[in-house]
C-alpha cells in the first residue's frame, strides 16, 4: 500500500509533467523547433506525450525560463540539486540548451 507522502510526491510529478506539456505548447518554447520526442518517449503514433526522458523538474524550469514565466519546480529542484535551476535559467539566457538529467522509464 502506498503511503500518503508517495500518493503526494506522484501526484506533484504528473501536475508537473502537465506544467511541462502546457509550457512545450507556448509560442515561445515552439518557436525553438524542438520536437517532442527529445523530451518525451512517445505515447503512440497520435501522441508524442508519453513519459518524460529527462527530470520533470529541470524540464520545468528550462521551459518556464523561455517563457519568462516563474517556475513552479525551482524551488524542489534547488533542495534536491543546489544550483542545478540556477544553471539551467543562465544556460537559456545565454541561448544554450542545457544537457538534462536522463529520467528513467519507471513503466
Amino acid at each position: 500500500m502506498k503511503s500518503m507522502e508517495n500518493i503526494q510526491k506522484e501526484q506533484s510529478e504528473l501536475q508537473i509533467a502537465e506544467r511541462c506539456r502546457t509550457l512545450y505548447l507556448n509560442p515561445l518554447v515552439q518557436s525553438k523547433g524542438w520536437l517532442p520526442n527529445l523530451f518525451w518517449r512517445s505515447k503512440n503514433a497520435e501522441n508524442p506525450f508519453g513519459c518524460l526522458r529527462v527530470n520533470p523538474l529541470e524540464l520545468e524550469v528550462l521551459f518556464s525560463a523561455i517563457c519568462g514565466q516563474t517556475s513552479e519546480a525551482r524551488s524542489s529542484l534547488e533542495q534536491i540539486k543546489p544550483g542545478r535551476a540556477g544553471f539551467i535559467e543562465r544556460s537559456i539566457a545565454h541561448g544554450e540548451l542545457p544537457l538534462l538529467t536522463f529520467h528513467a522509464d519507471v513503466s
